[in-house]
Formats: C-alpha cells, structure tokens, sequence
C-alpha cells in the first residue's frame, strides 16, 4: 500500500538539524525553520512532510552557507547528514557495518538505509562493477539532485571508497539517476569521521 502521505522520520531531522547543524544555525534561521514547523527548542514531532522537510532544507542551506552556490550548499548538507545519520542509535550499528563491507556491497544495502529515514523511498542499483555504479532515487528529498549527491559520496568513503564522485546524469524534479564512481583507497578512513567536503558535479 502507498503511503497516503510522504513522511520523513524525526531520526533524519535529528541527524541533519540537531546532531550537526545545530550550532551553526543563526537565530533567524532557527526563526525560519520554527515558521515552516520546526522548533528546535522542542521536543521533535515524530514525522514531518516531505514538503517540510525540502523547506528546512533550503532555510539550512541559505543559512549556514550563506553565500555559497546552492549545489555547493546542499552537498555539504548531503554530506553533514550522513555524519548526523552516524550519530544516531540506528546509524551507528548500519555505519559499522558499512565500513567491513566495501563499496560495492554498501550501495546494495543504500536502500534499506535510505528507507529508515522515511516511508516512502526507493531506490535502484541499476549496474554495479567494481569501481562505478548507477543509481537511481526515487525522491531525492530536496528541490536539486546534490543533497544526494553529498550522502552518497560520504558513504562510499565510509565503505573504504576513494576519491567519490557523485554526479547527477537525470533529474525530473523528484527522481533522480546518478553515477558514481570511486578508487580503490590505500587505507580506510576511520568510521565516524567526514571528509573535507568538495565539488562533485561541473
């Protein structure tokens, strides 16, 4: 069955807003999030509409990167998620398991991962060799391709991936279909730890 409604789970909010961004948000961002229905002075409701969700998004990004391109924004968002994503009860033990598993095998799992944010995501490996894959993502949960782009590259370093690259090849405005290609990396980056964010796409 459908869900009625596309929800997003307090988890990815905690992960995204409270773990990581928390300290760096202005008063006036925490403002703008409160407006669009997030207090972070409270305790998180326990689902958000996707629809809320791309809005928190797009105060976060105008807020702690202000200035800065909004590709360049949401994947530093993308990326900052998935070091929340870490923090978290269920985060810690799939980032665990991601770091034994190497790349390959950790873009077959990245759907189930996906999925314990939301109820209502999909998402297809749709070729897979040893160093490049296809993807696609049925709702990229952003108004751009690049939030995804982030995660996805922070969790191929997770895996022991090196030099990520992450690039966007279809957008409809929902789905996306990305390619990704990786190194095989010398040493393995330890678990819990983000890279220095950098351009993936152009």
């Amino acid at each position: 069955m459908v869900p009625s409604e596309k929800q997003i789970f307090a988890q990815s909010v905690e992960a995204l807003f409270v773990r990581v961004l928390g300290p760096y948000l202005t008063r006036d961002g925490r403002q703008k999030l409160k407006a669009a229905g997030l207090n972070l002075s409270e305790p998180l409701r326990p689902h958000y509409s996707v629809d809320q969700w791309r809005v928190f998004l797009d105060v976060a990004a105008r807020d702690v990167f202000p200035g800065q391109p909004l590709e360049t924004a949401y994947l530093e968002l993308g990326a900052r998620y998935l070091k929340g994503f870490q923090q978290t009860s269920v985060g810690r033990a799939s980032m665990q398991l991601v770091t034994h598993l190497g790349p390959k095998k950790t873009l077959e799992r990245v759907p189930y991962n996906l999925r314990a944010g939301n109820n209502f995501n999909e998402v297809r490996v749709e070729e897979l060799s040893q160093q490049d894959a296809t993807l696609w993502v049925k709702d990229v949960l952003a108004d751009n391709p690049f939030f995804a782009c982030g995660f996805l590259a922070e969790t191929l370093r997770a895996s022991g991936a090196g030099s990520p690259e992450v690039k966007p090849i279809a957008f409809d405005g929902t789905a996306a279909t990305y390619r990704l290609t990786w190194s095989q990396a010398k040493s393995q980056r330890p678990a819990g730890t983000l890279a220095p964010v950098r351009r993936l796409y152009g």
